[in-house]
């Protein structure tokens, strides 16, 4: 009788049939390359033939890239808690030489994203399937988190890994993912399918997860239990609408859960300190004349266990959300008002001290562990009905971003004043210290300007109006990776931009020209602090 297989097994099964998959992505590049070469320079010679006499290079460099992320990726889903911790562990950082990020360097960035989005649109069905799979091989039968050891954006960056060792210009690396896209989605939508029907022949149960089914562009949708997709054909599961539809405020998401609660037997009251259960109840809202609401008890208790289930959040930080809740439920008892918005204090210092922690350096990161503990500390011996002290901890938050913001810009001294070398360099003579007469300016018909000058005018006004303010924070797609940023420093004529990426301890110097043609791509936007308690609630809701 056969054994059951494991994600190991199944990570040496399709190891093995990989050279496969990037062979026919290979051909097909070439075959097109022979039919319509790529712009290339004198340097690159005939790109066909590079690549013919090369090609084992290239597989090699690929599959050992493809092995050792696959491993990696099975240490992280096996791991458990030691992985996590060993993943906030601070590495070792060796200050690299700063570059310049020019327009040309980010077109290869865009075309790995562009190559990775067109293999999960085009495979998402059958990705979707898989995972169903890889889910039931670890045990996680709802399929709470990723656990394919081959994403698209894995088989997109061993190519690149592979095209990089060609002796080729960075311009017909780019062109090479570009020609790459199509035929690596359709081999890796074969594989995909190819690969959970072995499973399910092996005798794997899919797991089934929770998901909305969207009837269409703009449709309300549905909540459904759902297994494997493969077999039934659910297209166009994904959609522009928002992932997340939260109830209005919280009392209108305790108004939802009074009928269902109702319904059932009154549970237990968990265990509270004399003082906690002799607390004044909310006008209109208590069930008795000195026990507290019970439904705002249970909301309060799913919102937290909503929130410290999120998957994003690491094990320190859900043990500080952990040390909050006894707090947050004290202050709810106390003030209303925590449940009219969203935008209570109490949740902005959850959503903003996870935030801090999430995107902070690893030197700095027990730092900011021990600030949070103190300040919740602090927000626990106080007088639940001051509301205050929450706007006094997010102004805490807001002293300590600043201290290591300031620490960064004294330690990036001479990067800046290399940068501002450059800027000064770059800016013609006539710009930098010839006065403008606005006078003259008025004489020139508009007419007689051309569309691109008016373009390079309009576009220099934008600069000049508004620039990368120090603080403001990115999410950007770099080399291959999306990363935090946060800007360090900007020349005043906002040609030259640096950034600091926390997690990493790097600095990354970029032209505005590719900071704006990422931003046109998509691929460079605000990192927003996202609001934990929406998101509990969206669950919550559905979960009804």
């Amino acid at each position: 009788m056969s054994t059951r297989p494991t994600l190991h097994d199944f990570i040496d099964d399709e190891l093995l049939r990989a050279p496969m998959t990037l062979d026919l992505v290979v051909d097909a590049v070439i075959d097109r390359w022979r039919q319509r070469m790529p712009t290339r320079s004198r340097q690159d010679g005939d790109p066909v033939r590079v690549l013919q006499h090369k090609r084992g290079d290239l597989m090699d460099a690929a599959l050992a890239h493809l092995r050792s992320a696959a491993q990696a990726e099975l240490q992280r889903v096996l791991g458990g808690p030691a992985a996590g911790a060993t993943a906030a562990a601070p590495p070792v950082t060796v200050r690299a030489a700063l570059s310049l990020i020019d327009e040309d360097d980010v077109v290869v960035d865009i075309e790995i994203a562009r190559c990775t989005e067109t293999v999960k649109l085009k495979a998402e069905v059958e990705l979707r399937e898989l995972q169903t799979y890889t889910s039931a091989l670890v045990n996680d039968p709802n399929v709470s988190r990723d656990t394919n050891p081959f994403r698209p954006e894995g088989f997109v960056r061993a190519l690149w890994q592979g095209v990089q060792q060609l002796p080729l210009s960075r311009a017909v690396m780019a062109a090479f993912l570009r020609e790459a896209a199509e035929p690596l989605a359709d081999a890796l939508r074969r594989t995909y399918a190819a690969a959970w029907q072995r499973l399910d022949e092996q005798g794997v149960t899919p797991a089934t997860h929770r998901t909305i089914v969207v009837g269409g562009v703009g449709g309300m949708g549905g909540l459904s239990a759902m297994g494997s997709l493969g077999k039934g054909g659910l297209g166009g599961w994904a959609s522009e609408s928002a992932r997340y539809r939260p109830p209005q405020d919280l009392n209108s998401l305790r108004d939802s859960m009074s009928a269902a609660f109702d319904a059932l037997a009154a549970p237990p009251l968990p265990a509270m300190s004399p003082s906690l259960a002799a607390a004044p109840r909310p006008s209109g809202r208590a069930t008795g004349a000195t026990s507290p609401d019970p439904q705002l008890i249970e909301l309060l208790a799913r919102l937290f266990e909503e929130i410290q289930a999120d998957v994003g959040l690491a094990p320190d930080t859900v043990a500080l959300l952990q040390r909050l809740q006894p707090t947050a439920l004290r202050v709810a008892l106390r003030d209303p008002s925590l449940l009219d918005t969203y935008d209570h204090p109490l949740w902005r210092f959850i959503d903003q001290l996870t935030h801090d922690i999430a995107i902070s350096a690893p030197a700095l990161r027990l730092r900011l562990l021990g600030l949070g503990r103190n300040l919740i500390d602090h927000l626990a011996s106080a007088d639940a009905r001051e509301t205050q002290g929450f706007s006094w901890a997010l102004a805490r938050l807001d002293a300590a971003r600043r201290h290591v913001q300031a620490q960064a810009i004294t330690a990036a001294a001479a990067d800046i004043d290399r940068l501002q070398r450059i800027a000064n360099a770059d800016v013609p003579l006539s710009t930098r210290t010839m006065p403008l007469d606005i006078g003259s300016l008025d004489t020139v018909p508009a007419d007689l300007m051309t569309e691109p000058a008016a373009a390079q005018l309009a576009a220099a006004a934008l600069r000049m109006a508004g620039g990368l303010a120090p603080g403001v924070e990115l999410r950007a797609y770099l080399q291959g990776e999306w990363r935090a940023l946060v800007a360090l420093w900007q020349d005043d004529g906002h040609e030259l931009a640096l950034l600091r990426e926390p997690a990493a301890e790097r600095l990354w110097a970029l032209r505005q020209a590719a900071l704006t043609r990422l931003q046109a791509e998509g691929l460079a936007r605000p990192l927003r602090v996202r609001s934990l308690v929406r998101r509990a609630a969206d669950k919550v809701l559905r979960s009804l």
